[in-house]
């Protein structure tokens, strides 16, 4: 903009009107053929960056699943469709350069006729006596000399294009609303209200500090499909409640909305006696312990995953921990014990080895109200029923939620409901 204002200046000097000229020839190729382009080629650029996400996100779900790919024979499958969406990449990407090379065309015949255009404005202006011979050669070749920097900001638009669509699309997940928004303040934290009962009262437990749950006419539905209808189930404290049923039943969003991963369309949850919609995110998370189906592992040490449920934690509590999981003996039986690193998405372990630590970060978390979702499914017998057997011995400081299609693993449940289709009997 500088060089331009100050070529604009030097050419003026000669003459107002070339002066003039000069601007007008610096904004057209400046500013007016970089909008021009930048709006016709937007869309492509947000479809080029949205074939390269699919992309990338593709040949990483090959990796993945590579076992499975090269197991059921699906490699030239994978592979032909992995073609299909490079070949898609390289159209959208031909488009792109098509559209560059066109603004250049448009951009070097603005500059061609600007320079021829101030050549004849200022032999007219010379045949008219208003110009000098010198500012006739002077203003022209300055005006073919001077369009290197409005040049370099109107490719910057090429670049541009992919650039503002890579925005778009990390702007339209950072804008994105949460399904359920936080709560910052609220009640007091249960870790204080186990503090305030314990200097007031000698019979202090945590299952006198634990007031149990509740799910009491409770609908939900994810996008189109109803997965609870009124649904009400008590959860008293100090027992372990057994939900069997069927997969697809309902029993993982039952303890999504207990957590408050999602809320309830209707109906209410409540925790420890208050509606979860009204807890503190912080105090809610601190009261339960949560096992998923699927556990994840981050790429560490096997001590710093189990870890993850109480950070701070000392060698010998993570160690209890992995014992009432019953993964101790294995840890140990590894060349570098619990310094040992799980390998990325913890793939150096078994689907009941992960499970294991899962459960072990949640005995280290030692919240008062533990959620289990299948914890069990990828264990053996003899290994479930030492988990079982830990959460017995927990079941007299602690409110358990064992949700699971195995009957076997009910067998330790105080309560156990029966769910099919989103109800409970």
């Amino acid at each position: 903009v500088l060089t331009s204002f100050m070529m604009v200046l030097f050419i003026g000097s000669y003459h107002v009107g070339a002066g003039i000229f000069a601007l007008c020839a610096y904004l057209i190729v400046g500013i007016f053929i970089p909008l021009w382009n930048g709006r016709r080629g937007g869309n492509t650029g947000m479809e080029f960056r949205a074939k390269f996400g699919e992309l990338n996100s593709y040949v990483l779900d090959s990796l993945r699943g590579l076992d499975e790919t090269i197991q059921y024979g699906q490699g030239k499958n994978r592979e032909r469709q992995m073609e299909e969406k490079s070949a898609e990449l390289i159209k959208k990407q031909k488009k792109l350069s098509r559209m560059e090379g066109g603004q250049r065309s448009v951009t070097n015949l603005v500059i061609l006729l600007a320079s021829f255009g101030m050549l004849f404005f200022m032999l007219y202006l010379y045949g008219k006596q208003s110009a000098e011979l010198d500012g006739v050669v002077i203003c022209t070749i300055a005006m073919m000399g001077s369009f290197g920097p409005v040049i370099a900001l109107s490719n910057l638009s090429n670049n541009l294009n992919q650039t503002l669509a890579s925005g778009e699309r990390v702007l339209s997940v950072l804008e994105e609303k949460p399904q359920v928004e936080e709560i910052y303040e609220g009640e007091k934290n249960l870790h204080e209200l186990k503090k305030e009962q314990e200097n007031t009262s000698h019979k202090g437990s945590a299952q006198m500090l634990f007031a149990g749950a509740e799910a009491s006419h409770v609908t939900f539905s994810y996008e189109e499909e109803e997965i609870l209808r009124d649904y009400s189930v008590k959860i008293p404290a100090g027992k372990i409640v057994g939900i069997h049923g069927a997969s697809g039943s309902g029993k993982s969003t039952l303890l999504k909305l207990l957590m408050r991963f999602w809320d309830a369309d209707s109906g209410e949850v409540s925790v420890n006696g208050a509606n979860v919609r009204g807890i503190p995110t912080c105090s809610l998370r601190d009261t339960e312990s949560y096992v998923t189906q699927e556990t994840h592992l981050f790429h560490d040490s096997i001590a710093n995953n189990i870890a993850v449920g109480k950070p701070g934690a000392s060698r010998q509590e993570i160690m209890e921990a992995a014992k009432k999981a019953s993964v101790h003996d294995f840890i140990m039986s590894l060349p570098k014990g619990y310094d040992t690193e799980v390998g990325e998405l913890g793939d150096t372990l078994s689907g009941g080895e992960k499970q294991r630590i899962g459960i072990a970060r949640a005995f280290l978390h030692d919240a008062p109200f533990i959620l289990m979702d299948e914890p069990t499914s990828n264990l053996d017998s003899l290994n479930e029923g030492i988990i079982l057997k830990s959460l017995r011995e927990e079941a007299d400081k602690k409110t358990v939620v064992l949700v699971s299609h195995r009957k076997s693993t009910m067998n330790v449940a105080d309560v156990v409901y029966e769910m099919e289709n989103g109800r409970v009997s």
